[in-house]
């Protein structure tokens, strides 16, 4: 069985400005930088053999901080397989501007250029998967996204993905999961 714990990656300027980034990128505010400090405290005294981060710079620096808070000298591997859903053309807007649905809608709606929630659950779930066949017993630290939080804890709880976007995770969220085949326990920390 494979242990992971995920970050969410620290507050950044669209988050501040409320406005969707999805595969696009902003930088961390201040406080997302002290986001990831508190990431990292809660992940003290705890050893990982891999550290994986989003591809996106946002998850990429949290990786960073996180990392040498540890003391860890560990290479962060980047994997676009995290990132979080793709928004295609909402991306960058603001989030008033998003069309109204019902949360069975919005787990199936496809933003023009974009990806569902329910195909970005996918593209996560597989990664997650592939992860805990190559790297049995290990334990492994990924930093994403907050739909990248919710596709896994929602696997794990049986819901609809349109369901599990309604879970806010904080900008310093941090979770323990284990894997076998499927999510075996899910836990917020």
């Amino acid at each position: 069985m494979t242990t992971f714990y995920i970050c969410r990656h620290g507050q950044t300027e669209n988050n501040l400005n409320q406005r969707f980034s999805g595969w696009i990128d902003t930088p961390l505010t201040a406080e997302g930088v002290q986001n990831a400090h508190a990431s990292a405290t809660k992940l003290g005294g705890l050893s990982f053999d891999t550290v994986i981060a989003s591809d996106l710079g946002r998850a990429f620096v949290t990786a960073y901080i996180i990392t040498r808070d540890l003391g860890l000298s560990t290479e962060i591997q980047r994997a676009p397989e995290l990132r979080e859903v793709n928004y295609g053309d909402y991306a960058n807007r603001p989030y008033t501007e998003y069309p109204h649905m019902t949360p069975e809608e919005n787990g199936v709606f496809v933003a023009p250029n974009g990806e569902s929630l329910s195909q970005m659950q996918q593209r996560v779930m597989a990664f997650i998967q592939e992860l805990a066949e190559t790297n049995p017993d290990k334990t492994i630290l990924l930093v994403a996204h907050d739909g990248t939080i919710n596709a896994i804890r929602g696997s794990f709880l049986g819901q609809s993905m349109g369901d599990a976007d309604l879970t806010r995770n904080a900008h310093d969220a941090v979770a323990r999961f284990t894997f076998e085949g499927s999510v075996k326990s899910f836990e917020d920390l």
